[in-house]
């Protein structure tokens, strides 16, 4: 019999993180988003206090100081942090999927070397990000083909026993902000891209590594993305997570959570751009009543509400599958994020319409949740991109 009731625990963490997102969040996201400079508009002391409530711990094992939660959890947490904001929502996204990469594959002292200490933190400022998309775009890294000059750029070269590591990467979430990072790289330039990527994990401290251009972005303005910079940065191999050359398989495991988060995450940007126009169209009179009651209006309501609620269904159909350990169910992770993101443009411009030219204008939140809603089919793999590989299954 198929239950669709959460459990106590998840009741819980959805009422604490809607809590969060009303109290915390949405009394900031405006002043956040407005600030020029994308190196000043990082809200530190808001992501630390929801660090103090473990939002961060989330998919990490109680063994390593973390809350030892599940994919269904996840989506529930993204949801709500993003109807606050979706910048701030992606942050603990980012942190918490590379945070169960390291718990999924690394070894017993690594997590307690990289997890322990970020889970410890509640200050905010142990995040964690990953360096995947190269200069050229995300999309080279998954060449999935056998000609060894295409595919991931940065490279990772044996010398003396340790690995130097050189190259950059695009876009990385939480750049400048995080004390741990993640780095795919090359470690066999001459053999096929999917056999021979490598992952490592560095300090931010590490001699060579460096931050480069904060990027200043059309939405998201309260997440941190940007430039890292490898300048012969020397590795020892207990800085290598899991196998060499398991890189890419690593990857495309961790879009199991990365689906479900994105899709969760964009799920939220929908269901606060549907909230305002609802509230919005009972409020606003047009011919002596309500505009909620002419047709075109209604009509276009209820639309968004049902795509925000078969979105949902999608995610946590996926997200149950993924912790029951049915990584062969039919229905790709990666499809959470596709649906769910191209529901939030949607439904986001649709909300803007409701609000006529009030929706272009910046006293309401409409224009805001359409910058946001705009980059989510683009991120974490573009639709496009895994549209491909999902069609490669089929």
């Amino acid at each position: 019999m198929i239950d669709f009731e959460l459990t106590d625990e998840q009741k819980q963490l959805k009422e604490t993180c809607r809590r969060f997102a009303e109290k915390e969040i949405k009394p900031v996201a405006a002043g956040f988003d407005a600030i020029v400079d994308p190196r000043e508009s990082f809200p530190l002391e808001l992501i630390g206090k929801g660090c103090e409530l473990g939002f961060h711990t989330l998919l990490v094992p109680e063994a390593y100081g973390g809350m030892g939660g599940g994919l269904v959890d996840f989506s529930i947490m993204m949801e709500e942090l993003a109807v606050g904001d979706a910048g701030v929502a992606f942050s603990y996204a980012a942190t918490c999927a590379i945070s169960r990469m390291i718990a999924a594959n690394g070894t017993p002292e690594q997590c307690e070397r990289w997890l322990a200490p970020f889970c410890a933190d509640k200050s905010g400022e142990f995040a964690l990000g990953f360096g995947g998309t190269e200069p050229s775009g995300g999309t080279e890294i998954f060449y999935p083909e056998g000609d060894p000059r295409f595919g991931t750029k940065t490279t990772a070269v044996k010398k003396n026993g340790s690995y130097v590591i050189n190259g950059s990467k695009q876009f990385t979430t939480n750049a400048g902000q995080a004390k741990l990072y993640g780095c795919l790289a090359r470690t066999d330039k001459d053999a096929p891209n999917f056999t021979s990527n490598s992952i490592f994990f560095l300090p931010s401290d590490t001699p060579g590594f460096s931050i480069g251009k904060i990027e200043d972005k059309m939405g998201h303005r309260a997440s941190s993305n940007g430039a890292l910079v490898f300048d012969n940065v020397e590795l020892s191999p207990d800085d290598l997570l899991g196998e060499e050359g398991k890189g890419v398989e690593i990857l495309l495991q961790t879009y199991h959570a990365n689906g479900v988060g994105m899709g969760s995450l964009a799920l939220g940007i929908a269901r606060a751009a549907y909230e305002m126009a609802v509230e919005y169209a009972k409020e606003r009179n047009i011919w002596g009543q309500p505009i909620i009651r002419y047709q075109a209006i209604g009509n276009k309501l209820v639309d968004m509400k049902m795509a925000i609620e078969t979105g949902r269904l999608l995610i946590q159909r996926i997200a149950w599958a993924s912790d029951q350990g049915k990584h062969g169910d039919d229905v790709n992770p990666s499809m959470a994020k596709v649906y769910a993101s191209e529901v939030a443009r949607k439904v986001t411009v649709d909300a803007m319409q409701v609000l006529g030219g009030y929706g272009y204008m910046k006293d309401y939140p409409a224009e805001k949740l359409v910058r946001d809603a705009m980059v989510t089919p683009i991120y974490d793999g573009a639709n496009e991109v895994l549209r491909y590989f999902m069609s490669l299954e089929l």
